[in-house]
């Protein structure tokens, strides 16, 4: 089920236990510390390249990590995530704001937002799936382990990636004019289910396969495939 309620609390309880104080922003060039997690109440986050740190956590503010560096969790409230090439995480969250990353992203746990794009950049690992209720999903030549799931979410797979588990658009409260998109582009390969509980466009390349069922809840829809 998609998660709708804040999951960072408990970001606020750790704030007096953290490295970083809870007020202003953080800004370091290099780190190489593991067990260094910042929490932030009003401030941003900057980590350059090359670093390795714990928890990074703001609740109006953005966080940024630069290339080729490593963290636990990534959780903003209010705020951006950006993340360099080749950046490893544990997991990333974000309430209100957008996730983009480089090339070459490695995600061990999941990402979940409720408002703003996950735009993902060629080459991505997510090891427990994407989710979020609004905000574009972008990635490319990528693997998403544990399945995406979504409301009223655009989705573009971009070419040659693979979705093992299932896509899943949940039902909308009320009517809603908003038709979102899904367009499973060359090569794309969904190793599951496709699970419409709300209206949705969805566009097939006629490379794309999908290994289980296409399941719609709602009369009238039908498969578009893409020349």
């Amino acid at each position: 089920m998609i998660r709708r309620q804040p999951v960072w609390l408990s970001g606020l309880v750790a704030c007096a236990l953290a490295t970083s104080a809870c007020a202003g922003s953080v800004d370091i060039e290099r780190i190489d510390d593991p067990n260094a997690d910042f929490s932030l109440v009003n401030g941003s986050i900057k980590i350059g390249p090359n670093s390795r740190v714990g928890d990074l956590e703001t609740v109006n503010g953005s966080i940024a990590l630069g290339d080729s560096s490593h963290a636990a969790d990534i959780e903003v409230v209010n705020g951006s995530i950006t993340l360099g090439q080749g950046v490893t995480v544990d997991g990333i969250e974000s309430v209100n704001g957008g996730i983009r990353s480089g090339d070459g992203l490695t995600v061990r746990e999941g990402v979940e937002s409720v408002n703003g794009d996950i735009r993902l950049g060629s080459g991505a690992t997510v090891k427990d799936g994407i989710e979020t209720v609004n905000g574009d999903i972008s990635f490319t030549r990528s693997r998403i382990e544990g399945g995406i799931e979504t409301v009223n979410s655009p989705l573009d797979t971009g070419t040659d990636s693979v979705i093992v588990g299932d896509i899943v658009y949940e039902s909308t409260k009320g009517s809603s004019r908003h038709v979102p998109k899904v367009v499973l582009g060359p090569g794309t390969r969904v190793e599951g289910d496709l699970k419409f509980y709300r209206e949705v466009d969805l566009q097939m390349h006629d490379s794309a396969k999908v290994t289980g069922t296409i399941k719609r809840a709602w009369p009238g829809a039908g498969v578009a495939m893409l020349l």
